[in-house]
């Protein structure tokens, strides 16, 4: 009987879960010339699922939620890479965050923000987007916000203050070896479409292989912005009961 509750627990929370990805993902797309790519906040409901549930549960909503939003708002060319992408990275987060300690220290935290500043930093000023296109996605429909330059300037204060951001949450937060350990699992997403778009998608749309250190920057991003979102989300899920600490 419990066996047969749990198995339903999970098939219900990977559904709700994978839900939840694709609406986070469609509801905001920044297009990303250099790729086709786009930065979206799927992420942040990947971490949560992740903290929550299990790693089953998140490995299956970020590939089947992110590959599917893929799919149906005019990126079908990731959705293969996607699927496999994403699913790694819910799980790993699941892993890490299981087995870390929940307090990792000022030395720690500083490091890992240092080492997100200066890598955004290296190639957002080698390599940096200029144009970028705000706008979503719906059914292959495209609603444009507007488009506006991001040069080496912008990119040092982004840089900047997301290392402080990443520096803080892990120092300072009581869950800061789960806050690290969603940052990792970010890595694997950024290394995972990094080598999907070098080797598969910009040489299927005619862009440069190289472009593909366009993106690494901008999905770095998301996934810090995905960890200071799930974080907070998961904090109050357990101080209501719907979520437990592990």
């Amino acid at each position: 009987m419990e066996r047969t509750r749990n198995t339903t627990r999970t098939i219900l929370q990977a559904i709700a879960f994978t839900v939840a990805v694709y609406a986070a993902t469609v509801a905001i797309q920044i297009y990303q010339p250099a790729t086709g790519g786009y930065f979206n906040l799927g992420e942040a409901v990947i971490y949560t699922a992740a903290l929550t549930s299990s790693p089953l549960v998140a490995g299956i909503a970020g590939g089947v939620g992110a590959a599917l939003a893929d799919a149906t708002t005019g990126y079908g060319i990731f959705a293969p890479g996607t699927l496999v992408i994403k699913f790694v990275e819910g799980v790993l987060a699941g892993i890490l965050a299981s087995r870390l300690k929940r307090y990792i220290g000022l030395k720690i935290g500083a490091l890992t923000g240092a080492l997100y500043s200066l890598l955004i930093i290296f190639f957002a000023i080698t390599y940096f987007s200029g144009q970028v296109f705000l706008s979503s996605m719906f059914l292959e429909q495209e609603i444009v916000w507007g488009e506006f330059s991001l040069g080496w300037g912008i990119w040092f204060v982004i840089a900047v203050a997301l290392g402080l951001l990443i520096a803080y949450m892990v120092a300072k937060n009581v869950y800061g070896g789960e806050i690290a350990s969603l940052l990792l699992a970010g890595l694997s997403m950024v290394i995972g479409y990094f080598l999907y778009e070098y080797f598969i998608s910009n040489p299927l749309t005619n862009r440069p292989p190289i472009d593909a250190l366009f993106e690494i920057p901008v999905n770095m991003g998301q996934a810090v912005f995905g960890a200071a979102i799930a974080i907070p989300i998961t904090g109050w899920l357990r101080k209501s009961g719907f979520a437990t600490t592990r």
